[in-house]
């Protein structure tokens, strides 16, 4: 509980996440950063692994619930909480608390780069929340405690040469689950700002 106190107070002290701007093609999605406590009183977060499909950029990757805003969506808070009931049947709006949003992402890959991320955090009121996965869009989920990805992140860092330039990445590897990429980078930087 101690980690979402914290997250509380982030979003009350911080209330406008950084936005980037987009351009003609972009693609808005938002995800769902989820907390809960398991029954040992440790705050853990939510992920999901991503399905394998033909002409899917993330495929197989680790990831947070989301995906692409339909126009039907009244905003990004509504297409975060409607891609996480369709991906794993959690309903946010009835199971979990809306903690504030964190700052938009970019993918770095420069063919998935035209999708711009809005990562929404929420807490989850109820760990035994019955999942009903999608088997086209997740393969599989875990719940990994926050003080050991808190731990990895101090470590997770990696510089490797790719598209053409430097490229920084944060790995982080869990009971043979490997977070990296975009959701690799996205936790870092939450990990690292809730304090």
């Amino acid at each position: 509980m101690k980690f979402i106190n914290l997250a509380k107070g982030f979003f009350k002290d911080n209330p406008n996440p950084k936005r980037i701007n987009s351009d003609h093609g972009t693609l808005f999605s938002a995800i769902a950063i989820i907390i809960s406590e398991n029954n040992h009183g440790e705050d853990e977060m939510f992920f999901i692994k991503r399905a394998s499909r033909e002409n899917d950029h993330f495929s197989g990757h680790m990831a947070f619930p989301g995906g692409v805003k339909e126009e039907y969506d009244k905003d990004f808070l509504d297409t975060a909480i409607r891609e996480t009931q369709e991906e794993v049947g959690i309903d946010l709006n009835k199971d979990a608390e809306f903690l504030g949003c964190f700052d938009d992402y970019r993918p770095v890959n420069p063919s998935a780069n035209k999708f711009l991320v809005s990562p929404h955090v929420f807490h989850l009121n109820n760990i035994e929340v019955e999942l009903k996965l999608n088997p086209y869009e997740v393969e599989d989920t875990v719940w990994i405690p926050l003080k050991i990805l808190k731990e990895m992140s101090q470590n997770s860092a990696r510089e490797t040469f790719k598209y053409n330039k430097k490229y920084n990445d944060y790995v982080f590897e869990y009971n043979g689950y490997k977070i990296w990429g975009m959701t690799g980078k996205i936790l870092y930087y939450f990990l690292n700002n809730i304090k």
